[in-house]
């Protein structure tokens, strides 16, 4: 089950889950600095004894639980609703899972601390959530993107997963296969870390 046809249900629902997390990761972390900054919290809690880094682990481990759960519920609405199951390895679509949610989330912590106001958190948030869905390929096949829209949109975490997605649910792949797209995650998962300590840092001078 390849979709040779490009059939539209198929090919939407089967990235279905990954245009769900995008929307779930970025909404709700990408106004969380902001609202402390605003309420006069967020100096206090860069005084505690821990490292921005901490700070922000451990604001991303509650949301990746909230995301496994929209993900089992994304999985069974596509399955019990149009018929469409992953042909693949459920253990792979659950593994390659947590560095898609984890450099998602990093991104609306980055917006959360580059923005100044909860209006600015929002704005670069859709700034951002729809050159995502249409540069990663869940909308459009990126293959028949001209080449340097396709380099662009290999920034965005969505491109990764979102072929991890396919060959999973629609080519019945398993570990192996998604290896290549779970690396570039996990990568961009750091540089994200990187990025947000280094914003981080100046403020607590």
């Amino acid at each position: 089950w390849f979709n040779p046809t490009l059939s539209d249900r198929v090919f939407f629902l089967a990235a279905f889950a990954g245009m769900l997390l995008t929307n779930l990761c970025l909404s709700v972390t990408s106004g969380g600095l902001v609202g402390e900054r605003e309420m006069g919290t967020y100096e206090q809690m860069l005084a505690l004894p821990t490292t921005p880094l901490e700070i922000v682990l451990g604001k991303l481990v509650p949301y990746v639980v909230v995301c496994y759960g929209l993900l089992v519920f994304a999985v069974l609405s596509s399955g019990l609703v149009f018929g469409i199951w992953p042909q693949g390895s459920w253990p792979a679509l659950f593994a390659i899972t947590l560095p898609f949610v984890l450099a998602s989330l990093a991104i609306g912590v980055l917006v959360s601390v580059l923005a100044q106001t909860t209006a600015q958190s929002v704005f670069i948030t859709v700034f951002f959530i729809m050159p995502s869905f249409v540069l990663s390929g869940v909308m459009y096949p990126y293959q028949f993107m001209p080449r340097g829209v396709r380099e662009v949109g290999g920034l965005f975490p969505l491109r990764w997963y979102q072929i991890a997605l396919r060959r999973i649910v629609e080519r019945g792949a398993g570990f192996a296969e998604v290896l290549g797209p779970g690396l570039a995650l996990a990568g961009l998962f750091a540089l994200l870390l990187l990025v947000v300590r280094w914003r981080m840092k100046p403020r607590l001078g």
